[in-house]
């Protein structure tokens, strides 16, 4: 009980942890969320935003986080979206015109993850719930062991999730049979954020709370090898948080990932060696071109570094303290929203603020790109999309 007790707790410390800088402040009752400052004038403003519709997901969010993990997912001509409320929605992404809409029983906590013929997601009542594509009907439940905030992982004829107490489960896409499950294992003090499993060859790459980075056989459950991101130190649980929670990259033979007061790294899966190691601190999720990884750490600063040393090229702090989201690539351009309801576009040469836009309303997932359109979930409870040009 006491641990499960100290789960919640961290749950809560990771919005405690973004909008303050003293813990010991807090813990006294005294309000010290950074105030933004204001943002910096436009050189040139040449780009033309245009709405091309929206609809909506029902009532406004007053939980910071309700939609950190239910971000828009693209399938050929479709989206597909949900609500924490449990609303799941099939929209033409040119149109937007709404194919089809069911209310599921649960909650929902994270997804929808894409498959051939399946949409899957977490439910609040630590479980998951996989639904069809065509119509939204619930095809199977199954129970884990706690609360899943990462996304579920489609590979071929499975469904791979991670629960936040560090258990690793594969169940059959058709049947919802469990085939294995493994126990890593959580610190008392963990993240709300989650990262995601990711496949590499027959394995499934899973970064936990602890630091670790797992590869695990698809097949069978087993632990092929597993590798330490960073190590935590500190006086306090909360001085020891080295969760990683950014889902890893991989391009190649070679892993992108990083954490929260840990390191960014980049890891060769052949030789199981760093290429390179970086400190930093993030819960977000990264972006990555062929030059370039790209970040937003916990204090909203923004951060290009070179893909093969490492290398800072550029950092952006005028966006600190606004709660800003993931970064998503764009073309040429970096594009984040944040929690002021600003969309901003950046150069991603430069760093150098290209065009921003306001929706007024605050903005807690990332954005999605697909051609020259974005889709964006607001705090007011709307999908929004719109194109751009310029």
């Amino acid at each position: 009980m006491a641990r499960i007790q100290l789960r919640w707790i961290g749950l809560f410390v990771f919005l405690m942890i973004q909008g303050c800088t003293y813990l010991d402040d807090y813990w006294l009752g005294k309000d010290n969320t950074a105030i933004p400052g204001a943002l910096p004038p436009l050189a040139s403003n040449t780009v033309t935003w245009t709405p091309s519709w929206n609809v909506s997901l029902g009532k406004s969010v007053k939980k910071q986080d309700a939609y950190l993990r239910l971000k828009p997912a693209i399938d050929g001509s479709m989206i597909y979206v949900a609500n924490h409320q449990g609303l799941v929605k099939a929209v033409n992404k040119t149109t937007g015109q709404v194919l089809w809409s069911k209310q599921q029983t649960q909650k929902l906590v994270s997804g929808p993850a894409v498959g051939a013929e399946n949409l899957v997601f977490s439910t609040n009542n630590a479980g998951i719930s996989v639904i069809r594509k065509l119509d939204g009907h619930e095809l199977w439940h199954a129970s884990v062991s706690s609360e899943v905030l990462s996304l579920p992982l489609i590979v071929d004829d499975q469904v791979i999730v991670k629960t936040i107490d560090g258990h690793l489960y594969a169940f059959n896409r058709r049947t919802g049979e469990k085939q294995w499950v493994i126990d890593h294992g959580a610190p008392s003090l963990v993240l709300r954020a989650s990262s995601s499993p990711v496949v590499y060859s027959n394995m499934v790459l899973v970064g936990f709370s602890d630091g670790k980075l797992d590869a695990i056989d698809l097949e069978t459950g087993r632990v092929v090898w597993q590798r330490s991101m960073g190590y935590a130190s500190g006086a306090s649980d909360v001085e020891r948080l080295a969760d990683i929670s950014s889902d890893p990259l991989v391009r190649g033979d070679v892993v992108y990932l990083a954490s929260y007061q840990g390191y960014m790294v980049a890891m060769s899966l052949k030789q199981g060696q760093f290429n390179w190691n970086k400190p930093v601190s993030t819960y977000r999720n990264l972006a990555m071109d062929s030059r370039a990884l790209y970040m937003t750490d916990a204090e909203d600063i923004l951060w290009s570094m070179n893909r093969s040393n490492g290398h800072v090229r550029w950092k952006q702090p005028a966006l600190t303290a606004r709660g800003v989201t993931e970064p998503v690539l764009m073309g040429r351009r970096l594009l984040v929203g944040d929690k002021t309801g600003f969309l901003h576009l950046i150069d991603v040469n430069h760093g150098d603020f290209v065009a921003r836009h306001a929706l007024g309303s605050p903005i807690i997932v990332g954005p999605l790109v697909s051609d020259d359109h974005i889709y964006v979930i607001t705090a007011s409870g709307q999908l929004q999309c719109f194109s751009i040009k310029g």
